[in-house]
């Protein structure tokens, strides 16, 4: 079974270590190289953000963070496990935050950078390419207006 869950301090080691698995290749792929103090300084700024654990029949494989602004959903963490990948756990997690966003009636927004396969997972799910940064795409998913629903 797959759940989420508030993270508690006594998850800052497995973070981390998520932090680190999750993004290594791509940061090399797309930077050249991983450097570990660099990554460390990304960490701890990401640290004051509500997060969420995911797990797998009680076992953490990733974490996720969501944050709600006044006109849309913000997608700013999806991170599985490098061993725990391809096994639709990123997919479900991303399904139950495009209902969430269609229940509130805002588009889904995210950033992912050039070089993260992500960018393939967040397409399948009906996210396009809206602008981009130095170093990211920026995404979005568009609920579908509901005919007389007064959200149109």
């Amino acid at each position: 079974m797959i759940r989420a869950r508030e993270a508690e301090d006594s998850d800052r080691s497995f973070l981390r270590k998520l932090h680190h698995a999750a993004y290594r290749d791509v940061v090399t792929r797309q930077f050249g190289k991983w450097v570990e103090s660099d990554q460390d300084a990304w960490f701890e700024q990401k640290q004051d953000s509500p997060i969420k654990i995911i797990e797998l029949d009680g076992v953490p494989v990733g974490a996720i963070a969501v944050h709600d602004a006044d006109d849309h959903v913000f997608l700013a963490e999806l991170q599985i496990a490098p061993e725990f990948q391809n096994r639709g756990i990123g997919s479900t997690m991303l399904r139950a935050e495009l209902e969430r966003a269609t229940e509130l009636a805002r588009p889904l927004r995210l950033r992912v950078l050039f070089q993260n396969h992500a960018r393939a997972l967040y397409e399948r799910h009906g996210f396009t390419v809206t602008g981009h940064t130095e170093t990211h795409y920026l995404m979005a998913w568009e609920p579908r207006s509901t005919i007389g629903s007064g959200r149109e």
